[in-house]
C-alpha cells in the first residue's frame, strides 16, 4: 500500500513498515475530537528540525516546524490504513504562504453551521490556511438587521462560531463583500432602491454618487471591520458595468464610472488600512478585463492609479486556457508592481455539477503559471449563479485536487481515494460525471422542452454509456441523485419519462440540499423539477386527448 500525503511532500521516505496504530497520548484534545483520533500510547514529540516535516517510528512521531501542517499529516497518516501508521520520514514545503478557498454562500445556499465546520476540517486537512466566504447581503449587518434577513443571513452568533472553529484549526476565515456592484440582493429591498445606480435595481450597482449611498456602503464596510479578526477583507469591486451610466449619469451628463470607482475605493482602502487590515479586490475592473474594446480602454487607465498599490488583486479567469495565457493576465498587475493572488474557479456554476475538465484545466495552467511568475497566494472560487443548485459535496474532490496542483504533483484522484477512504470505481465515477457531456447538458435536458434536445446524439450516447457503467456500483446518495438524473434525461429523450420521475428527482435532491444548508432557496430549485412535472402532465393529457 503506497504512502499518499496531500499536498505531495517534498520529500516522502517510506520503507514498506505499518505499525500497529492505538492512538496518541497528546494529540491536542480538540483535533483529536473533531478528527475522531482515538487516544492510545502513541506519543507526538516536537524536536528541532529546518522547514516542516516529521519522522514515524514505533510508538512516536517526531514533529518540527509549522504544527498547523505537520498535525494534518500525522492525522492524514492516520486515515491511510485504520489501526497502523505507516515508517516514513517527511519534508514540507509550500509555493504559496496564501493558500485560500473562496465559497460563495449569497446565490441561494446558505451553508448550515455544522456544514461549515465540515468543511473547515477539509480545508484543515488539506492544508489550506484561509477561508473567505462570499455574502453580498448575508452578512449578520448589525445596522441593518432587515437585510438578508429572509434569504438565511447569517447570524451574528453564527458568523462569530465559524470564525472561532477556523481559528482553532489555524484557518483564517474573512468576509468577501459586495459593497458596490453585485448589490441586487440589497437594492431591490424596499427601503434601498433609492440608492440603485441603474433605474432598475436588479442591476445591483449602487449609486455612488449620492452621497447617502456612499455612507449606506461604509456603514456596511465597518459592520464587516467590527466582526472580521482576520488581516485579509475582501471589498469586492466586480462587473460594475451599469456604474456611471444611470442616475450618476443623469446628474451630470457625462460618463465618469471610473472616476467614480477610485474615489469610492480611496474611501474603502483608506479605512481599511487603517483597521490596520489588508484590503482585497477583484482585478477585472481596473484592468477593463471582460469589456468591449472601447470600453475597456477606458477603464485601464485605473491601473494607473496608485492607489492599487495599497490593495492585493484578486486575479480572476475561470476559462480552459493554456499556462501562457495566464502568466500574461498575471504579468498584467505584476509589471504594474502590484501584488496578487490568483484565481482559478471549479466550474460548478449554473450546473448541477462540475464540469472537471474545464476546472482541471483552469487550476493546473492557471496556478502552474502562478507559480512560475511567483505569486505568493491563491484563492480557488466556487460559485452558485442560478441558484446554487451544484451541492457542495460535489466540489470537495475539486478542493483537494486545487491544493494537490498548486503544491503537489497533481494526482488528486488517488489522493482522494487514499484520504477519503472511497474506493477508486466511485472516484472515477466522479471523474466520468465531470465530462462536459454530463456537467453541461444535465440541466438542459431536465428542464428544457423535448425539441431543443435534438441533434445531440453524440452527448447521449455518452448518457447512455456512463449510465451502463454506473447502474449497478453503490454509490454515494450524491451522485446516486445524479445518476438518477442521467436516467430521468435518457427516459425523456425517449419520451418514456413520467409526472413521478420529476417528483421523485424533487424529494431526493431536497434531502440532499437541507443536509448542507439552511432552507432558504431550496424552494426556486424544487420549482424548477415540479414545473417540468406539469409540462409532462400537459404532454400526457394532449397526447391522449388526440388519441381520444
Amino acid at each position: 500500500m503506497q504512502v499518499e500525503i496531500v499536498p505531495q511532500p517534498k520529500t516522502l521516505k517510506f520503507t514498506g513498515r505499518w505499525f500497529e496504530f492505538d492512538g496518541f497520548d497528546n494529540l491536542p484534545e480538540f483535533l483529536s475530537r473533531e478528527f475522531k483520533v482515538p487516544r492510545g500510547r502513541w506519543f507526538i514529540e516536537e524536536v528541532e528540525g529546518e522547514g516542516i516535516g516529521l519522522n514515524v517510528e514505533k510508538n512516536r512521531v517526531e514533529v518540527w516546524g509549522d504544527r498547523k501542517v505537520y498535525y494534518a499529516t500525522v492525522i492524514q497518516l492516520a486515515r491511510l490504513k485504520p489501526g497502523y501508521l505507516p515508517e516514513v520520514s517527511i519534508e514540507e514545503e509550500f509555493d504559496f504562504s496564501f493558500r485560500c478557498f473562496h465559497l460563495d454562500i449569497a446565490r441561494g445556499g446558505v451553508p448550515k453551521l455544522e456544514y461549515f465546520e465540515k468543511l473547515l476540517r477539509l480545508l484543515f486537512l488539506f492544508k489550506y490556511n484561509y477561508l473567505a466566504v462570499y455574502v453580498e447581503d448575508l452578512f449578520p449587518w448589525k445596522s441593518y438587521p432587515e437585510i438578508g434577513v429572509d434569504r438565511g443571513r447569517l447570524t451574528c452568533d453564527e458568523w462569530s462560531r465559524i470564525v472561532s472553529y477556523g481559528s482553532q484549526l489555524g484557518i483564517d476565515v474573512f468576509p468577501s463583500l459586495e459593497i458596490l456592484g453585485h448589490m441586487e440582493n440589497i437594492l431591490t429591498l424596499p427601503g434601498f432602491r433609492r440608492f440603485s445606480e441603474w433605474h432598475r435595481p436588479e442591476e445591483g450597482c449602487l449609486d455612488i454618487s449620492n452621497e447617502e449611498a456612499r455612507v449606506f456602503a461604509m456603514t456596511l464596510l465597518e459592520d464587516a471591520l467590527d466582526q472580521t479578526k482576520s488581516n485579509y477583507i475582501h471589498v469586492g469591486g466586480d462587473e460594475t458595468w451599469a456604474l456611471g451610466r444611470g442616475r450618476s449619469l443623469d446628474a451630470t451628463e457625462r460618463f465618469e464610472g471610473p472616476k467614480l470607482y477610485l474615489e469610492f475605493y480611496r474611501e474603502v482602502v483608506d479605512r481599511v488600512r487603517r483597521r490596520g487590515k489588508i484590503p482585497v479586490l477583484w482585478g477585472d475592473m481596473i484592468s477593463g478585463m471582460y469589456l468591449r474594446e472601447r470600453e475597456a480602454s477606458i477603464w485601464r487607465e485605473l491601473m494607473e492609479s496608485d492607489l492599487w498599490k495599497s490593495v492585493i488583486v484578486a486575479n480572476w479567469d475561470y476559462r480552459s486556457e493554456s499556462k501562457e495565457y495566464f502568466k500574461r493576465k498575471i504579468r498584467l498587475f505584476s509589471e504594474r508592481g502590484l501584488k496578487q493572488f490568483v484565481c482559478p474557479g471549479l466550474a460548478n456554476w449554473n450546473r448541477y455539477y462540475p464540469d472537471f475538465d474545464i476546472a482541471l484545466t483552469n487550476l493546473r495552467n492557471f496556478l502552474d503559471a502562478a507559480r512560475e511568475e511567483g505569486v505568493d497566494g491563491f484563492m480557488i472560487t466556487a460559485w452558485g449563479d442560478d441558484g446554487e443548485e451544484c451541492l457542495f459535496s460535489f466540489i470537495e474532490p475539486l478542493i483537494l485536487a486545487a491544493i494537490e496542483y498548486g503544491e503537489g504533483e497533481g494526482r488528486w484522484e488517488d489522493k482522494w481515494s487514499a484520504l477519503m477512504g472511497e474506493h477508486r470505481s466511485i472516484v472515477d465515477v466522479r471523474r466520468s460525471l465531470g465530462k462536459m457531456e454530463v456537467a453541461e447538458y444535465l440541466k438542459p435536458t431536465l428542464f428544457q422542452p423535448r425539441s431543443k434536445l435534438k441533434g445531440k446524439e453524440n452527448v447521449y450516447e455518452y448518457w447512455r454509456s456512463t449510465f451502463k457503467t454506473i447502474s449497478g456500483l453503490s454509490l454515494p446518495r450524491d451522485l446516486d441523485f445524479l445518476r438518477r438524473c442521467i436516467e430521468v434525461g435518457l427516459k425523456k429523450i425517449d419520451g418514456y419519462d413520467s409526472i413521478s420521475d420529476y417528483i421523485s428527482l424533487s424529494s431526493i435532491y431536497a434531502d440532499l440540499w437541507l443536509e448542507e444548508r439552511k432552507p432558504n432557496g431550496l424552494e426556486r430549485i424544487l420549482g424548477r423539477f415540479w414545473s417540468v412535472a406539469s409540462h409532462r402532465d400537459l404532454e400526457l393529457r394532449l397526447h391522449r386527448g388526440v388519441e381520444d
